[in-house]
């Protein structure tokens, strides 16, 4: 594993690398700080990894060896949900429906990121569009089918989003 000094020259080997000048410390990084690898200072973190990881950096109960046990049973497998149920995919949406989706929303639909819920988002807006229009054929005159969107604004890095992302 490359030194924390050596990060960012190995990646700019293979990618571009233009974000943030620390190495992200996953074991040293608490709650809302995160530490850089490289000198130690720890930064307020106001990023959250574009509001992906809200709860912050080892938090204790995701510590926990049944948890970290169970966590790595399931990104070991990564099974495709959508078709393939397990177990512990309805332990999950049962314990998220019962302790946090406000009244009214019964259902749910289960993304990896952002940039996917932005995807589905404007697939069933096109989709609810075409359908209030009458058509059923989605391959004739869709240049009619727009999406407004906020100029100077990041909507995500999947091949769907940077459709709309300018920044």
């Amino acid at each position: 594993m490359p030194a924390p000094n050596d990060v960012h020259r190995t990646l700019d080997r293979y990618q571009l690398v233009d974000g943030y000048d620390l190495v992200l410390d996953l074991d040293g990084s608490h709650g809302t700080w995160i530490r850089d690898a490289r000198s130690g200072d720890e930064f307020l973190d106001a990023f959250t990894c574009f509001a992906s990881w809200p709860i912050g950096y080892n938090h204790p109960r995701l510590m926990e060896a049944d948890f970290v046990e169970e966590l790595a049973r399931c990104a070991r497998h990564k099974p495709a949900n959508s078709d393939l149920y397990t177990q512990e995919m309805a332990a999950f949406v049962e314990s998220f429906a019962t302790n946090v989706t406000p009244d009214g929303y019964p259902y749910h639909f289960w993304v990896s990121g952002g940039a996917l819920a932005v995807e589905n988002a404007l697939k069933v807006a096109f989709d609810w569009k075409a359908r209030k229009l009458g058509r059923t054929s989605f391959t004739d005159n869709v240049n009619d089918l727009v999406i407004l969107h906020f100029d100077r604004a990041f909507h995500g890095r999947s091949g769907y989003t940077l459709s709309l992302t300018n920044t």
